[in-house]
């Protein structure tokens, strides 16, 4: 979809529309990160550890879509 707008690398570097998606993009890294370390944690039935990365997975997401709406129309 970016590349359907014409987004390219040194975009994301750019204020504006190119930094706001760079943050959602990282954002999103980070969740998946913490999403994954969940289910590892989970399986191993570390009980504490699987709430802090459920919490951290679910304000990252909130994040996400704050993100999204913040994207100017490019």
């Amino acid at each position: 979809m970016a590349r359907h707008r014409g987004v390219t690398w040194a975009f994301l570097a750019e204020p504006g529309y190119g930094r706001t998606l760079t943050a959602e993009l990282a954002l999103f890294a980070v969740v998946m990160l913490a999403s994954a370390g969940h289910g590892i944690a989970r399986s191993k039935g570390r009980t504490e550890l699987t709430r802090a990365r459920t919490v951290v997975a679910l304000a990252g997401s909130l994040g996400v879509v704050l993100l999204a709406t913040a994207l100017p129309a490019i």
